[in-house]
């Protein structure tokens, strides 16, 4: 059971991932769907199929959430603060991003300078707007992005990582105020509970609850309270990422304020279904945790999992040197019509992209592991 649902957490992680990489190249390779000008079965599949990246951000957070749950659930016993409950976690995403930074910043540099004959670095902010400043270098290493300083080069998917470090942080501080007396406890957590809804900005807000929907997952499952069967789990979640392709941007599928409201959550949906199957397979807690949490945890902080992390946040700058390279060197142009050609095309840069990340997450973990 334990081992199904690690094996099942890496899938999700790889998945989204994957994912991701194939959202980013195809809105940047391809028009969008509403301007193909011959749209046939094969073209409606697989733009519908490359446009599930905001769902798979979604499932990665659940699954981040679900990691985090786990390390406050192996130190929630302790009698005092365990720093090692925090250092766990958000030094896993320091692990990450202080080579991810380098790497992004080299590659960044390389192509607006050498491979930015189509202006894909300069001319085309509405997908990228590049910031090579020391002041943003130096707020993405404290996680400031987006709140106070831009994502630093071209990666946008920065922002997502400050987002998940700092729902971490918050959490912590929330458990902590319950070691105070009771109603100390209470009063400091309606305190900060309000000074963040105050304060952070909507998008924050938004995939914090995503995330937390994951730390929820943790927690039914300790309890054992909310288990649903597989199969209505994964019609849940199935039938949310069904309408969120469906709605889009699209607020008149239904009467106001219902199909604004849809638009909004969609994603949030999507999380819900897929926290509703993790909390289908997360393990029994009557067989006990063992070694199973240890390896959940490791699962998401280590190895495999730390690479789709790597993959997940450090992509863009890949695709982006990739695609000017193509685009400089051989003449591709941006936002062509899909045809087998181009379909050809997308797939090598896909596996380009996903095969170089690949082996620059392992040259990190592996300079890591020598280092300790």
């Amino acid at each position: 059971m334990s081992n199904r649902f690690v094996a099942f957490l890496l899938a999700a992680r790889w998945t989204s991932a994957i994912v991701a990489i194939v959202y980013h190249i195809r809105y940047l390779v391809f028009v969008d769907y509403h301007a193909v000008e011959t749209k046939s079965t094969l073209s409606t599949a697989f733009y519908f199929l490359t446009g599930l990246g905001h769902e798979s951000f979604a499932v990665f957070f659940v699954c981040d959430g679900i990691v985090a749950g786990l390390v406050l659930l192996r130190h929630r016993t302790r009698s005092a603060f365990d720093p090692g409950a925090a250092s766990l976690h958000l030094g896993a995403l320091y692990r990450i991003l202080l080579p991810g930074l380098l790497l992004g910043a080299c590659l960044d540099l390389a192509g607006s300078q050498f491979f930015n004959g189509s202006g894909l670095y300069t001319a085309y902010p509405e997908f990228s707007t590049l910031t090579l400043t020391t002041t943003s270098l130096l707020g993405n290493l404290l996680m400031l992005q987006p709140f106070i300083v831009p994502t630093f080069g071209s990666n946008g998917m920065l922002n997502f990582l400050s987002y998940l470090f700092w729902s971490f942080v918050l959490l912590l501080l929330l458990v902590q105020t319950a070691r105070l007396e009771r109603r100390r406890a209470r009063l400091a957590q309606a305190a900060l509970v309000l000074l963040v809804v105050a304060l952070m900005p909507h998008a924050f807000l938004f995939w914090a609850a995503i995330w937390l929907s994951g730390v929820a997952v943790v927690f039914l499952g300790e309890s054992r309270r909310l288990r649903p069967p597989l199969l209505v789990a994964a019609g849940l979640f199935g039938a949310a990422v069904l309408l969120s392709r469906a709605v889009a941007s699209n607020a008149g599928v239904l009467p106001p304020p219902f199909g604004e409201w849809i638009v909004h959550n969609k994603f949030l949906f999507v999380a819900l279904g897929f926290a509703a199957i993790a909390r289908t397979l997360y393990p029994d807690r009557s067989r006990g945790h063992g070694g199973w949490l240890d390896a959940v945890v490791g699962s998401g902080e280590r190895g495999a999992g730390q690479t789709a992390a790597f993959i997940f946040f450090f992509h863009f700058p890949v695709i982006m040197l990739l695609v000017g390279v193509g685009s400089t060197l051989l003449d591709r142009p941006l936002m062509q019509q899909p045809t087998l050609a181009t379909y050809g095309e997308f797939a090598l840069l896909v596996a380009a992209c996903l095969g170089t990340t690949a082996l620059a997450a392992r040259a990190v973990d592996a300079l890591g592991r020598h280092a300790t």
